[in-house]
C-alpha cells in the first residue's frame, strides 16, 4: 500500500538540518567578535600572568639544571634596564596563551561547527579533546627528555669552537625553550589532523603513503627550524615526528580495510 502524503517524512532543508545560512556580512560580524573575544581573553590572562613571571621562569630554568649547570639563575645574565621587563612580558604571554587556550578553542568551535554537518561535528569534538593530551605530551616529551641534551650539546658546541659559553641571555634562554616546547606540542597534534583529514575523505593510505619522502624532508626542516642548528637536535625532534606520520599511515590503511569489511559484509547482508 502506498504511503499518503500525510505519511511521507516532509523535506528537510539545509536550514532545518543545519541551521539558518547567514550572508557574508553576518560571517564577518562572527569573525569581528571571534577576534574580539580572543583579543580579551588573551589579554585578561596575559594581565593575570604577569603574578606568576618568576615561577614560570623557574620552570623554564630547570631543563638547564638538568643539564648539568648547576645554578641556572646565575648562568642566565640580563644586560639592559628594560630586558627584564622585555622578558616579564613575554612570560605572561606565553602563560596567558596556555592558560586561556580552553576558551579559545572553545571560540573557535563555536564559530567554525555551524558550518560544519552533523557527522563532521561528532568526528572534529572528540578530536579536540584529544587534542589537549596531544599537544601537552609534545611539550612534556620536550621538556623532559630533549631540551636537557640539546642544551647540553649547544654548550659543548660553543666550547669546541674555542667560544665562551660561561652563561647565556634570558632573552635568548627564553625564547628558545619556549618557541622549542610550543613548536613540538603542535608537532605532536599533526597525527590527529591527518586522521581527520583520511576520516573526512580528503586524504587516503595511497596520498599518504605517496607524500612519505616530502614529510620526512619537511621533519627535518621543522627540526632546524625550532632547534639549535647541529644535527642531534634535528634527529631528536625528526624522529618522533616521522614515526607518528608512519603510524598515521597504518592507522588509515586499517581504517579503509575496515570501510572495506563493512561494505563487503553490508553486500553479503
Amino acid at each position: 500500500m502506498s504511503a499518503t502524503p500525510e505519511d511521507r517524512e516532509p523535506v528537510r532543508t539545509v536550514e532545518a538540518l543545519e541551521g539558518p545560512v547567514k550572508t557574508l556580512l553576518g560571517h564577518l560580524e562572527d569573525l569581528r567578535w571571534l577576534l574580539v573575544k580572543i583579543a580579551a581573553t588573551v589579554f585578561v590572562a596575559w594581565t593575570a600572568s604577569f603574578y606568576f613571571g618568576p615561577y614560570v621562569l623557574l620552570f623554564l630554568q630547570q631543563p638547564l639544571k638538568w643539564s648539568g649547570i648547576a645554578e641556572p639563575a646565575k648562568f642566565l645574565k640580563v644586560f639592559g634596564p628594560a630586558d627584564a621587563f622585555a622578558i616579564s612580558v613575554q612570560l605572561a604571554l606565553y602563560a596567558g596563551i596556555i592558560l586561556s587556550s580552553p576558551l579559545l578553542i572553545y571560540f573557535v568551535a563555536a564559530y567554525i561547527f555551524p558550518a560544519l554537518t552533523r557527522t563532521e561535528r561528532r568526528h572534529i569534538t572528540p578530536a579536540l579533546w584529544i587534542g589537549i593530551p596531544f599537544f601537552l605530551a609534545g611539550v612534556s616529551f620536550c621538556y623532559f627528555l630533549v631540551l636537557p641534551p640539546c642544551l647540553r650539546i649547544a654548550r659543548e658546541f660553543a666550547n669546541w669552537l674555542r667560544v665562551d659559553a660561561d652563561f647565556w641571555t634570558v632573552q635568548s634562554y627564553v625564547g628558545f625553550t619556549t618557541k622549542f616546547m610550543l613548536g613540538m606540542g603542535v608537532a605532536f597534534e599533526t597525527p590527529l589532523v591527518l586522521l581527520a583529514l583520511v576520516r573526512f575523505g580528503v586524504l587516503n593510505h595511497a596520498k599518504l603513503k605517496w607524500a612519505r619522502p616530502y614529510v620526512i624532508v619537511l621533519n627535518f626542516i621543522l627540526g632546524a627550524v625550532l632547534t639549535t642548528p647541529e644535527v642531534f637536535t634535528q634527529l631528536v625532534m625528526a624522529i618522533p615526528l616521522t614515526i607518528m606520520y608512519e603510524a598515521v599511515i597504518w592507522i588509515a590503511g586499517f581504517m579503509e580495510w575496515r570501510a572495506r569489511r563493512r561494505a563487503s559484509q553490508g553486500r553479503g547482508g
